[in-house]
């Protein structure tokens, strides 16, 4: 059986000249972006991962292979600023793979111009452009899956080609369970091969001889992941599979519309196409199996209408297969709108969207991370959205959307529980719950009413979105019974008062453990407590601005 036969050829080099370099200069805004594009709070999530990792910490099997698979990051002699930007490198080669992928699958369908234009649809789309290289593990699942299902269509699937497609799809397992999503466009092309094969029994033999290699890597590489951690068990991986079933799928129809709208907006001729593909595969020259083939392909897109975490960075992994379906769309269209004119659309698309890119965002990012440093040289625990400060203990959960309905649901430990195991003297206020929990007059809604006292009465602000352990007696304040989360040295600030008893001056440091104590006042000033000897402030006064923007 040889491979699947591609369509016909084009004979117009020179506009194929002009597209490789439209490419080059859409590469070149994206690669700008790698190194100035603000992290995302994904990014130094999955950075924080590393680290627990390389630090013997990190006690999940499924979905942490960006974790595993960087474990060299945190060795290296940069800030974690520039651990992600290495990270995107890599994810960028990851892209280009995939971009690769697109163009050698949709070559079997169209001309060669009209696939490096559906490739180039993809790159240019808003939130592919914006994400593509992402430190995710998106770019790395959708790399292993197109490689696969390039390997599926193209190749003899001869012994060599089963075991590199199946070490591909284990390490996509390995990578996200979300690689159920593209079950459709598997199907699809096993069909084709199926239907276009010579001899069909043995093409069969092949493609089963495919699955049994799938799962037997899938579960050789799980295997030797759960054994490999701290707690060695099967508890993580089912534990995460569980969770991901019962709360991944779960909130009706079209969950994450506004974004999907968004999309579009930001790449309607990508948009245009992915809608006019239906049809045009329905028209198209094509046999009936490769029409069932590229149907099967656009199948995976339909997942945005009930997948709960269709966010912008969900778009990099589940477009690549409809790319290759889009490809017979961009086909006719060729034949209305010149090549040049298409291809500098792309490209103008993705200068927009560069330069709508918030840069200034990364320096205040960096500030922060290096004042955390400066006041705590030691790590130290604390509290924030993401995990933003890679090299030192998070506390709590990662504060996502669906990190907070796990901790509604029980399933994630309160902040109050994490402050009674270990002490935390950090909050990262960079998430408007936890701005808003601190600074408004009311405590946040999506905190517990104990987890939101805490933070609110166990905290008080030091610099910038920084705030420490401490307590605050606001002037006039009679004596009362107040409660210390974080046990450790304390210097008293304001005006002097009296601590269980006994009194202590300005400047001076106390002891204080987890629990209650007495306060009294000795004048009738402001009295703070901070945790630490005399706590240092960074020489340089906060930057100011968000820390995070949306995607």
């Amino acid at each position: 059986m040889t491979s699947v036969a591609p369509a016909r050829r084009d004979d117009r080099p020179h506009q194929g000249r002009w597209l490789m370099a439209v490419f080059a200069a859409v590469l070149l805004l994206q690669l700008e972006l790698v190194f100035h594009r603000p992290v995302n709070w994904d990014e130094f999530f999955h950075l924080s991962e590393a680290h627990a990792f390389h630090q013997g910490r990190l006690t999940e099997a499924l979905q942490v292979f960006y974790a595993r698979a960087f474990f060299w990051l945190p060795a290296l002699p940069v800030d974690s600023i520039d651990q992600i930007r290495i990270a995107r490198l890599v994810m960028f080669g990851f892209e280009l793979f995939t971009l690769a992928a697109i163009y050698a699958m949709a070559r079997r369908f169209t001309g060669a111009l009209s696939a490096a234009l559906a490739a180039l649809a993809y790159l240019t789309g808003g939130y592919v452009f914006q994400h593509g290289f992402s430190y995710r593990a998106d770019p790395m699942a959708a790399a292993f899956l197109m490689g696969t299902l390039w390997i599926l269509l193209a190749s003899r699937l001869d012994a060599k080609a089963i075991v590199g497609a199946g070490l591909l799809t284990g390490l996509a397992v390995l990578t996200t369970i979300k690689v159920v999503l593209y079950a459709p466009a598997f199907a699809g092309i096993a069909w084709l091969r199926w239907c276009e094969a010579d001899n069909k029994r043995a093409m069969a033999m092949r493609l089963a001889t495919f699955a049994l290699a799938a799962v037997a890597f899938s579960g050789l590489l799980i295997g030797a992941t759960v054994f490999s951690l701290p707690e060695a068990g099967p508890d993580s991986a089912e534990r995460t599979v569980s969770t991901a079933g019962s709360m991944m799928f779960d909130e009706g129809f079209f969950p994450n519309r506004v974004y999907a709208l968004k999309a579009a907006a930001m790449a309607p001729l990508l948009a245009g196409l992915l809608l006019a593909a239906p049809f045009e595969i329905t028209g198209a020259p094509l046999s009936r199996p490769r029409r069932v083939a590229l149907a099967a392909l656009m199948l995976p897109v339909a997942s945005i209408l009930f997948f709960r975490n269709a966010f912008p960075y969900f778009y990099v992994y589940i477009l690549p297969p409809a790319m290759v379906a889009a490809a017979v769309a961009v086909e006719p269209l060729t034949r209305r709108i010149p090549i040049k004119g298409l291809a500098f659309v792309f490209l103008a698309n993705a200068a927009v969207v560069s330069l709508a890119t918030p840069r200034a965002v990364l320096l205040a990012q960096r500030q922060v991370i290096a004042a955390v440093h400066d006041i705590f040289p030691r790590p130290v625990a604390y509290f924030d959205f993401p995990g933003m400060i890679v090299d030192y203990p998070k506390a709590n959960f990662f504060m996502t959307t669906w990190g907070m309905r796990k901790y509604f649901a029980g399933i994630e430990e309160p902040f109050v529980e994490a402050m009674a195991r270990e002490t935390v003297p950090l909050l990262i206020v960079n998430q408007e719950p936890i701005e808003r929990n601190q600074t408004a007059s009311k405590p946040a809604w999506e905190f517990s009413p104990a987890d939101a006292r805490a933070l609110r009465e166990g905290f008080i602000p030091h610099w910038g979105p920084l705030w420490v352990a401490g307590r605050r007696f606001a002037a006039g304040s009679q004596p009362a019974m107040f409660e210390i989360y974080t046990p450790g040295t304390y210097t008293v600030e304001g005006v002097a008062a009296r601590i269980d008893g006994r009194s202590y001056q300005v400047g001076e440091t106390i002891l204080l453990a987890r629990g209650s104590h007495r306060f009294a006042p000795v004048t009738g000033g402001e009295t703070r407590l901070r945790w630490g000897n005399h706590l240092k402030y960074p020489a340089r006064p906060f930057v100011g601005g968000a820390l995070f923007k949306d995607f």
